[in-house]
């Protein structure tokens, strides 16, 4: 995909429930055309869908993640953005130069019939974080594996083993199954790194049955997913462009997966962030995890307004 700049990416702004045959699309469209259908009319009119894309099942990367770096004019391959590379380049944190940085995540895996759904169960607090840090850590240093925290429940780590090793992005597989991740067709298909790192997984599940940190929580942290690997590419420069802006406030609302929470917390995005860019005639990117829709708003003719004035285009249809 390219894309002028400037760019606004919006991420987790297209909800699931709004993709064709979705049970509770027509739930979706009400609950979105009741909170939108007043506003910004003459913007919606305007507005146009350049292209919709869609990523392969097989992609370890999350869509807003891949057009970021797209956007940045990165070339980098699925599941190598180097998203942990960067956050450890905002904390000032330097590792050896034949170390990769990675994120480690405390999350929850429900186990049923065979099927693992991976979720994040917020909130986690500082004190659980460094609890579970500190009964990590002896485990990854035999594995060279460095600790350092960063967010509740997240923590970025450093080692020979993250070195040019492709990940899935936590937020391409949170709140779904994973079972296509944790399920190779066979264990000798397996690169010695990534053996090492289901190994440590197991280790950390069996570490967090037991902890103490569970024992008051209403959903337990039951074992953590290694993601953001990748190495910056020869392009980069320690200023990121501004011309690009990435917004992932919606994360939370979208997990949710219910209209009555995603709505007002997009009609807020909508507000501050996408109607202003459209106004300006910039690009909006809208994104799930898998899919993304770019905007304009170019001017346009006569004929083209007076034909979008009689067939108007309200913003489910562009979500869709």
């Amino acid at each position: 995909m390219t894309v002028a700049s400037p760019l606004t990416l919006v991420a987790f702004a297209l909800p699931a429930g709004m993709a064709a045959g979705h049970p509770d699309q027509a739930h979706w469209q009400q609950a979105l055309n009741q909170a939108f259908a007043p506003t910004h009319s003459d913007l919606w009119r305007q507005a146009q869908r350049v292209t919709t894309t869609t990523l392969p099942d097989s992609a370890m990367s999350a869509c807003h993640e891949v057009a970021w770096a797209q956007a940045l004019g990165w070339q980098v391959d699925d599941g190598l953005v180097p998203l942990a590379a960067l956050a450890a380049q905002a904390q000032g944190l330097q590792c050896p130069e034949n170390h990769g940085w990675a994120f480690i995540d405390a999350v929850h895996w429900h186990i049923s019939q065979g099927q693992v759904n991976l979720s994040v169960p917020n909130p986690i607090t500082d004190e659980e974080t460094k609890a579970l840090g500190e009964a990590m850590q002896p485990f990854l240093l035999q594995d060279r594996i460095h600790l350092q925290p960063l967010l509740p429940g997240r923590w970025l780590a450093h080692a020979p083993v993250f070195k040019r090793l492709p990940s899935v992005s936590l937020d391409r597989v949170n709140s779904q199954r994973i079972d296509h991740w944790l399920q190779p067709s066979s264990i000798a298909a397996q690169t010695d790194a990534e053996r090492l790192l289901r190994r440590l997984q197991n280790e950390m599940q069996m570490l967090f049955y037991t902890h103490a940190v569970n024992d008051h929580r209403a959903v337990a942290l039951n074992s953590v997913w290694f993601s953001g690997t990748g190495d910056f590419p020869a392009t980069h420069t320690h200023s990121v462009s501004t011309a690009v802006v990435l917004d992932q406030s919606l994360r939370e609302a979208w997990l949710s997966h219910n209209p009555e929470v995603f709505v007002p917390a997009f009609q807020a995005v909508l507000h501050d962030t996408i109607a202003p860019a459209l106004a300006r005639h910039e690009q909006v990117l809208l994104c799930d995890p898998t899919r993304s829709v770019l905007l304009e708003n170019a001017p346009q003719g006569l004929r083209r307004k007076l034909q979008q004035w009689l067939r108007p285009t309200q913003l489910p249809d562009l979500l869709q």
